[in-house]
C-alpha cells in the first residue's frame, strides 16, 4: 500500500522592500523553481504594486519549511497568512512553481486567469483576476 504524505496549502500576502520588485520576483522565481522541484512543492507567485501573493502546496514537512525560509527572505516584509489547510490534492502540480512576471497588467492579468482556470473557488477568491 503507497503512503500518501498529506498536502499542506499556505496562501500569503507580504510587501516588496525595493522599488525592483520585478528582479526580485524573477530571482524568487528561479531559486523556487530549482528548490520546490526537489521538494515535492507547487504553487503560484503572483506581484502586483508591490504586493507579493504566493500559494505553496506539498507535502506538509516541505511546506512548513519552505515557508519557513520565506519568512526569513529579506526582500519582503508584512507577511500575512491568508489561507493555512490540509488538502488532498494539489491544485498546481505540475509547477515547481508558475510565476507571472509579464509585459504589462493586462497581459498578467490573462495569463493569471489561466493559470488560475482550474483551480476551486477558495483558491481563486485570493487573486486579483479582475
Amino acid at each position: 500500500m503507497i503512503q500518501v504524505s498529506p498536502i499542506r496549502r499556505i496562501i500569503y500576502s507580504s510587501t516588496a522592500v525595493t522599488d525592483d520588485s520585478r528582479a526580485d520576483h524573477l530571482a524568487i522565481l528561479g531559486v523556487s523553481r530549482r528548490n520546490n522541484g526537489m521538494d515535492g512543492i507547487s504553487g503560484i507567485l503572483w506581484i502586483e504594486q508591490g504586493r507579493y501573493l504566493q500559494l505553496l502546496e506539498g507535502p506538509a514537512d516541505s511546506v512548513t519549511d519552505a515557508f519557513e525560509r520565506i519568512r526569513r527572505d529579506p526582500r519582503h516584509t508584512d507577511i500575512a497568512v491568508l489561507d493555512d489547510r490540509m488538502t488532498d490534492a494539489t491544485a498546481f502540480g505540475e509547477w515547481a512553481m508558475a510565476g507571472l512576471p509579464g509585459d504589462g497588467p493586462s497581459d498578467a492579468k490573462a495569463r493569471l486567469r489561466h493559470l488560475l482556470r482550474n483551480s476551486d473557488a477558495e483558491i481563486r477568491r485570493f487573486f486579483p483576476l479582475h
